[in-house]
């Protein structure tokens, strides 16, 4: 299966992400920094980010207007079993990441197919997916060609923490708790945090509550009470405070402007 999806400034979010599948990011507009397995990497328009799977991601910031085109695809779904079994099974989760650049000549005429393959995608054309994928799969030739930007030492236990995170999101995690996720000691699991994320394991809890908070202000109609009382906030007050340094601004602001 092949899908795309338009990102924006507003739905990009800051937690870590892990690629389940093959990714291709098509920055359009505006400029994104990314962290990519703990390396900064900075998207300009027209430049792509292409992710094998098990890549850990988090976006750092993305500029005001910014608009990105998401392309997912099992690779797998791209050609014959045959074909599958020579040009599939050898690279996957092993060619890591890869950066393309509109100045670099050979990296242009990929950017074009994959700007083919995501209008395409986009079109009502009866041969749309025959075309994206064929498309694809030219992309994904070009790219396994490529010498790949591996996974950094550590990978697994960074792995772990953020799991162990997103898991428990309406706990009162400690710094403890999350080290021990990862086997590590807390000023280990402080440095792993900052070398991956630029940030602490703590702060990084809150940011992940705070997306989760946010999600539950747009999808649903729960009052802002029971948003606090869901993330284990004992004092609305202090939910809405701490709402407001992740979101600059209210609860109440954020759900008005988003819907």
């Amino acid at each position: 299966m092949i899908t795309v999806e338009t990102w924006t400034e507003q739905m990009v979010e800051t937690s870590f992400t892990t690629s389940s599948s093959f990714q291709i990011w098509l920055v359009t507009k505006g400029r994104l920094t990314v962290r990519i397995n703990g390396t900064r990497v900075r998207l300009d328009p027209g430049m792509a980010l292409m992710l094998d799977c098990g890549q850990l991601t988090r976006v750092e910031r993305a500029e005001d207007s910014f608009h990105m085109d998401v392309i997912s695809v099992d690779p797998f779904d791209l050609f014959s079993p045959f074909l599958a079994e020579q040009y599939v099974t050898p690279y996957i989760e092993r060619i890591g990441y890869y950066v393309a650049h509109s100045s670099v000549p050979t990296d242009k005429a990929m950017l074009d197919t994959i700007d083919k393959a995501v209008r395409r995608l986009k079109s009502d054309s009866a041969f749309a997916l025959l075309d994206a994928t064929l498309q694809l799969a030219v992309v994904w030739r070009y790219w396994i060609q490529r010498t790949p930007v591996m996974r950094q030492h550590g990978y697994d236990r960074m792995d772990r923490m953020i799991s162990y995170i997103h898991d428990h999101d309406t706990m009162k995690l400690s710094l403890e708790d999350i080290a021990a996720a990862g086997g590590l000691s807390r000023a280990e699991c402080c440095r792993y945090f900052s070398k991956w994320g630029d940030t602490s394991p703590l702060a990084y809890v809150q940011d992940v509550r705070m997306q989760r908070a946010a999600r539950l202000l747009c999808e649903t109609d729960l009052a802002v009470a029971e948003v606090a009382n869901q993330l284990g906030f004992t004092s609305v007050s202090h939910f809405v405070q701490t709402f407001k340094k992740i979101h600059n601004r209210t609860p109440l602001a954020y759900r008005k402007q988003k819907t």
